[in-house]
């Protein structure tokens, strides 16, 4: 995880300073990694940021769509998941695919469908089976 986390800093670091020196101007370069960032970090997980709003403001049907479908991206181009901190910038212990079926399973706890958010712990531990918080919540249901 270190290794993940100093490579994303790294890129980050890399990607600023390379646009300054292309620019040629620091304040052109820096708006350019500003677009970049923006382009990372919302534009390609779009539906998974939509999720976590509308889960925020407590519309759980649409989360659980939004979810669904960032799942579905993020399965269909696994590379860029499992490479996140790469393609995406990001240093997050999970996959957006994990991340997605975490939101999921919570949305169906907190609407009742247990059941259902047991399965998608058990998915999620097929795609990470050391994703802790299903591991912790699949032991405590033994």
């Amino acid at each position: 995880m270190i290794l993940k986390n100093l490579i994303t800093v790294l890129l980050h670091f890399g990607i600023a300073i390379g646009l300054i020196i292309i620019s040629g101007h620091w304040v052109l370069g820096l708006y350019f990694y500003l677009f970049i960032i923006f382009l990372f970090f919302r534009m390609i997980p779009r539906k998974h940021v939509k999720g976590i709003q509308h889960l925020y403001n407590n519309e759980f049907d649409k989360a659980y769509n939004d979810f669904e479908k960032s799942y579905k991206l993020f399965d269909k181009y696994k590379f860029i998941d499992k490479f996140g901190f790469i393609f995406l910038l990001s240093m997050s212990d999970y996959t957006y695919r994990e991340s997605a079926l975490l939101n999921q399973a919570f949305i169906c706890n907190k609407i009742g469908n247990k059941k259902e958010a047991e399965k998608l712990y058990e998915k999620i531990l097929s795609i990470n089976p050391k994703n802790r918080i299903a591991r912790k919540v699949i032991e405590s249901k033994k």
